[in-house]
């Protein structure tokens, strides 16, 4: 087991005792000393129910146990569904609480008395969510707050069992105050559903693997009578049969029967294969061969049509044939299907926000991401007379006219294959060579600033209104990153942003203005129309050009603008 990191920091002499608790705070149980002004575990306030708690927690003999990928994914998940850089899976012991799973932090356990998840578990049924610890009376000075890992924000669902019993928490924690969704709310408890339903696998899984190991010795030793063989088959809480070399049944307990819809009177001594025809061909005859011929075992889970049900299926080879396990995991794929879908949801979110590839990285890294690029074109675009309209519009109206407006230029976006970067009232910005680098982004600028001209005189003519666009355009190196802790950002920074912007302010009305880098790029290709030297607001004066039109030879070549 890993020791935390000890913190350097100079000794308080005049406080010894407090240094001391947040040193030992961050130790393992076994290299603890008692403290005389050690605040007691009974401080805590306990369930009603403590006694019979503990018994249930150490019913599932998971204290001190090895990490588990498991419950690992599932605190991840929590950590990605909250977007804290800390999440734990914490059982509360009789002295402490204990991380089966733990995200953004090392120590293994803390003291009871420190432990948020102490005071969820008193509410079984709800969400425990504090959304500023230093202004929670609780624990303001709770060393865990004064101290790293300096928690602020707390969420924790109680990890309650199928008899009631809240045997800890599934808890996301900031460093900074913050508050969760109710989206973000439900599916938290609903992971917190999923950690007890994962130990309760866990315990079926090595009450299984036991049952099953005893069962093969009094097999091989052949010193069990036929009816401590069916008393063992009728205990049974998982469905279970067994066949002969021969494929036909020997044996199956009534939880199997139910599960093939069938008396095990009909099925004993009948091939399994003429019984059950729907299954020939399929998965289950694959694996249970495989098994067979390989004398190995075989694990699989697969969806049975004619049963209507997900089976987790365990088949164990014997010279006396095969030895199948069955669960029903209905529930647990539902559960499955659930965050599933919620992770997809998160994900449309994150790419309705971000570039794909910067959700990508920020999924797995949640560092400040920048990067540079040394050569992009900037389109800035403002809807000239947008303001005089607004003044006759109804809020709603006024709304619903931009989002369709802008919505045809993010179709134009996406079809030139450029990045938007944000919308500020009336104006628009996007971009051309990020974040995936392309050689022709002043091209494809080009191409979109013609095209949002014509969408807008066809938006004019259907709507009767008589809106302008002004264009900006220049190329140069850029910044771009991710800003923003709550709500994230993909921007972009740079003298040749700001350059971008006066051309557009210092334009024409209905016409766009490209820089002289932007001109130097598309001057054989376009047709332009020079300005000369044109006032620019912190800038003095610069050379700016009107890009008028496509060169006949080009236009050709580009649909949806055919020639004559």
């Amino acid at each position: 087991m890993r020791k935390a990191s000890k913190q350097n920091r100079p000794l308080n002499r005049r406080k010894p005792n407090r240094f001391c608790q947040r040193l030992l705070s961050f130790l393992p149980t076994s290299r603890r000393r008692p403290l005389g002004s050690h605040q007691p575990a009974s401080a805590v306030p306990l369930p009603s129910n403590e006694t019979e708690r503990l018994a249930a927690l150490n019913h599932y003999q998971i204290l001190d146990t090895p990490p588990e990928e498991e419950f690992d994914e599932l605190t991840e998940l929590a950590a990605y569904i909250c977007g804290t850089p800390i999440a734990l899976i914490s059982l509360i012991d009789n002295n402490r609480q204990w991380f089966k799973s733990k995200l953004g932090i090392e120590a293994p356990e803390t003291p009871k008395e420190q432990a948020f998840c102490a005071y969820a578990i008193l509410k079984p049924d709800e969400v425990m969510v504090v959304p500023n610890a230093c202004e929670d009376e609780r624990f303001a000075n709770n060393p865990l707050v004064t101290a790293d890992p300096n928690i602020r924000f707390y969420a924790g669902t109680p990890l309650v069992t199928p008899e009631g019993f809240p045997l800890g928490t599934l808890c996301t924690i900031d460093r900074i105050p913050r508050h969760l969704t109710p989206q973000q709310l439900k599916a938290l408890q609903a992971l917190g559903r999923q950690v007890i339903a994962q130990m309760e696998l866990r315990l079926k899984t090595a009450r299984l693997e036991g049952q099953l190991k005893r069962y093969q010795e009094v097999e091989a030793n052949l010193r069990i009578s036929d009816a401590q063989v069916v008393d063992l088959l009728e205990s049974m809480s998982d469905g279970f049969f067994t066949l002969n070399p021969q494929w036909e049944f020997t044996g199956i307990n009534p939880v199997a029967a139910q599960i093939f819809k069938r008396q095990p009177e009909e099925l004993l001594g009948q091939n399994i294969w003429q019984t059950f025809p729907e299954i020939v061909g399929s998965k289950f005859e694959h694996e249970y061969r495989k098994a067979m011929s390989q004398q190995q075992k075989v694990m699989f889970e697969e969806f049975e049509v004619s049963l209507g049900q997900w089976l987790e299926v365990r088949a164990f080879p014997s010279y006396s044939g095969l030895s199948v396990f069955l669960l029903n995991i209905n529930q647990r794929k539902v559960m499955e299907e659930a965050f599933r879908y919620q992770r997809n949801q998160t994900e449309d979110l994150l790419l309705n926000i971000l570039p794909a590839s910067i959700a990508e990285e920020l999924k797995f890294d949640l560092r400040t991401i920048a990067d540079n690029f040394e050569e992009v074109t900037i389109l800035f675009a403002d809807l000239v007379n947008f303001t005089q309209l607004a003044s006759q519009l109804k809020a709603l109206e006024l709304v619903s006219l931009l989002n369709e407006i802008f919505s045809a230029f993010d179709r134009l976006t996406e079809q030139h294959g450029l990045e938007k970067i944000k919308t500020i009232g009336d104006a628009y910005l996007v971009v051309g060579g990020l974040p995936l680098i392309r050689a022709d982004h002043a091209i494809a600028i080009a191409n979109m600033a013609l095209d949002m001209q014509a969408v807008l005189q066809a938006f004019n003519q259907t709507n009767q209104t008589h809106l302008n666009l002004r264009i900006g355009i220049n190329t140069g190196p850029v910044v771009a990153g991710v800003i923003g802790t709550k709500k994230f950002s993909y921007d972009i920074w740079g003298d040749a942003v700001n350059l971008a912007s006066r051309m557009e302010s210092s334009g024409v009305p209905g016409s766009i203005q490209v820089s002289e880098s932007t001109y130097q790029r598309l001057k054989h290709l376009y047709n332009f129309e020079p300005r000369g030297l044109i006032p620019m607001k912190g800038k003095g004066e610069m050379p700016a050009y009107l890009l008028l039109s496509r060169k006949q030879e080009i236009a050709c070549e580009m649909p949806p603008h055919p020639c004559p």
